[in-house]
């Protein structure tokens, strides 16, 4: 099969066996894939790195494992491949293996370019939000206790993190630049501009949001440039408070919360880890929903060329080209397909 292959500098399309799932897993035939920002970060941060990248991808499910049984050949799909753990998971290629408990059947209104937009933002969200830093999910009969602001709120993570959030009945504050339009499009209740503004300057607008009760849960899906000494100064005195971020800090930087603010990492590779049957779970729930329109995929943009337009792809992420989308290719347009 033909794949797309990351490292420093390159991403060179080659030629690669078909991968077969284990036990527990399933073989996608991919129709479409998409990109996510770690996808060009992987080999500046990690020394030698070398693999078919991409964790996105729809298409039909081609051979299942061992114990498999919820899925068979020809269904339609979208999955959130395993992360770092060998070419036989990367979305990058005509075929990818995927956790069963991160496949999701996909109803006939949904295309395969929409779904290629959702899993590993969508798991990250979900796990993030329900079960790293435990709010309420959507049918819970208890009390909202406090608003939740989504940083990032434009990003490909934030826009399903902020919807999920208001389907589980959290008041919701965006915080957002040039593209705070997206936040407001996918159900955010209000927005903060961070834009020219000091990080004491917009930490008193958070506390000010929410018709002055401010926040007491922060999901940060930006998690850099002091995104975190802001949430810090916020959620100052707010009894209960929980931080969860999606990129590394240092212990310096952790020092900048007090106790009484419960911070977590959010981790979303725990949807096929210790998290796996949570996971499985909201990834039944998805196809439906999407039927539905209970939940709806980012804005989309087809990037042309199917897997050689990776590269491109990539280069308008690593070059901060991207503005509440998600980039995806079509396979079937990938030049020298038997």
């Amino acid at each position: 099969m033909k794949a797309v292959n990351i490292s420093l500098g390159a991403r060179d399309l080659v030629d690669r066996p078909i991968p077969e799932p284990e036990a527990g897993e399933v073989l996608i035939k991919n129709v479409a894939v998409s990109s996510n920002p770690k996808d060009w970060k992987m080999p500046v941060f990690i020394k030698g790195y070398s693999a078919i990248e991409g964790n996105d991808v729809a298409g039909t499910v081609e051979a299942v494992g061992k114990d498999v049984t919820k899925f068979k050949k020809g269904d339609r799909v979208c999955a959130f491949t395993r992360m770092t753990d060998g070419d036989r998971y990367g979305a990058y290629g005509e075929y990818s293996v995927a956790p069963v408990c991160t496949v999701a059947k996909l109803g006939d209104k949904t295309s395969f370019e929409d779904a290629a937009a959702l899993p590993l933002p969508y798991a990250t969200a979900t796990i993030g939000l329900f079960r790293q830093m435990q709010v309420e999910e959507p049918g819970s009969s208890k009390p909202r206790d406090g608003a939740i602001l989504v940083w990032g709120g434009a990003t490909t993570v934030g826009v399903y993190a902020i919807q999920l959030a208001k389907l589980a009945g959290y008041h919701v504050v965006a915080v957002s630049g040039s593209s705070q339009d997206v936040a407001l499009k996918y159900g955010a209740d209000e927005n903060l501009d961070y834009r020219n503004k000091s990080n004491e300057g917009l930490a008193a607008e958070i506390r000010k949001s929410n018709g002055g009760k401010g926040v007491k849960y922060v999901f940060d899906a930006v998690s850099e440039n002091e995104t975190h000494a802001v949430a810090a100064r916020a959620l100052q005195g707010v009894e209960g408070a929980v931080y969860g971020h999606v990129l590394p800090l240092s212990d310096e930087e952790l020092k900048a919360f007090p106790n009484s603010v419960r911070v977590v990492r959010i981790m979303c590779r725990a949807a096929y880890v210790e998290e796996a049957k949570e996971g499985e779970k909201w990834f039944d729930w998805l196809g439906p929903a999407l039927e539905k329109g209970e939940i709806k995929p980012q804005r989309v943009t087809i990037v042309p060329g199917g897997l050689e337009g990776v590269s491109e792809g990539l280069r308008r992420l690593e070059q901060h080209e991207v503005r509440g989308e998600k980039l995806v290719y079509r396979i079937k347009e990938t030049p020298g397909l038997a």
